[in-house]
């Protein structure tokens, strides 16, 4: 008995050792955003309805061109719209099983709330009791920045980044059918952060202005990203990310070449005085005397 007692009081110090090391990285990700419309009841025809959508959505978009899929199932009040979108360089595996687990993942976190958002690095998922899929608005939005800073010459880093995030949103809008793109960016092989990496996403039912015009009301948040080496702006109908490091599956559609580099400002030479003009003074005071 004293064994088991033991072994017991082991196998749960160990355990509690794995949930300290590892909630740093469960608190990273994913990013979450629990409305306020509501709460369902366990067995309720509320969850009944969100089960059904739980079990065809993550199929449904995976297996989708553009890796999108909404559904609504049941009637007010007990209706729930539901959103899944997969990012643009995902395979249909890893986007049916981020979904999977966003279902799952949003109905613990926000255990019984009608109304939830999950934001992964593969995908995003949204369902509510409001009926929003008519909708464009970028609602649950969430904001999380990188927590180191730029150091050396932070003005052309933000100057480059402003660059690359909006030649990227304008590939998104208006060059791709899956509102998606990556891009990617040089400052020069002596700065302190050489490459810098982004992508922009929108929901592909969104029509190219009205992508243009999400990106756009997100992308004025920048200046609260300002000197960061990395930021993330998400929303349900459109995000964008930039980072130093590689954040990228697929292949890069936009890059820019390294910005030119500012003219050397010299040391200011003073002009000397036309030799004229002192003479003509002396000629003026000699005559006054």
């Amino acid at each position: 008995m004293e064994e088991s007692g033991s072994h017991r009081h082991i196998v749960l110090v160990t355990l509690a050792l794995v949930v300290v090391l590892l909630a740093p990285c469960a608190a990273a990700y994913p990013l979450l955003a629990c409305g306020s419309t509501g709460e369902f009841t366990a067995n309720s025809t509320y969850q009944a309805n969100l089960g059904i959508l739980a079990a065809a959505l993550p199929k449904n978009a995976s297996s989708s061109p553009d890796l999108f899929a909404t559904g609504a199932v049941g009637a007010v009040p007990d209706q729930v719209s539901a959103l899944a979108l997969c990012r643009g360089d995902a395979n249909a595996t890893a986007c049916s099983g981020c979904l999977a687990a966003a279902f799952h993942d949003a109905q613990n976190m926000c255990a019984y709330a009608k109304d939830a958002a999950i934001y992964y690095d593969p995908c995003v998922l949204y369902y509510s009791n409001t009926p929003f899929l008519s909708s464009v608005d970028n609602v649950r939005s969430r904001t999380q920045m990188n927590g180191q800073n730029v150091t050396s010459d932070p003005g052309r880093f933000n100057r480059q980044v402003a660059a690359l995030v909006d030649a990227t949103a304008d590939y998104a809008a208006y060059n791709s059918t899956r509102r998606y793109a990556s891009g990617e960016a040089d400052l020069d092989v002596d700065s302190e952060f050489p490459r810098v990496y982004s992508w922009a996403q929108c929901t592909p039912d969104l029509t190219p202005a009205q992508c243009r015009g999400c990106l756009a009301g997100i992308i004025k948040g920048m200046p609260r990203s300002a000197d960061r080496v990395g930021a993330k702006f998400l929303g349900v109908r459109c995000s964008y990310r930039y980072e130093i490091y590689t954040i990228l599956r697929g292949p890069v559609m936009v890059r820019l070449a390294a910005p030119a580099p500012e003219p050397a400002v010299g040391p200011t030479v003073p002009t000397p005085a036309r030799r004229g003009g002192q003479d003509e003074q002396i000629r003026l005071i000699v005559r006054t005397l």
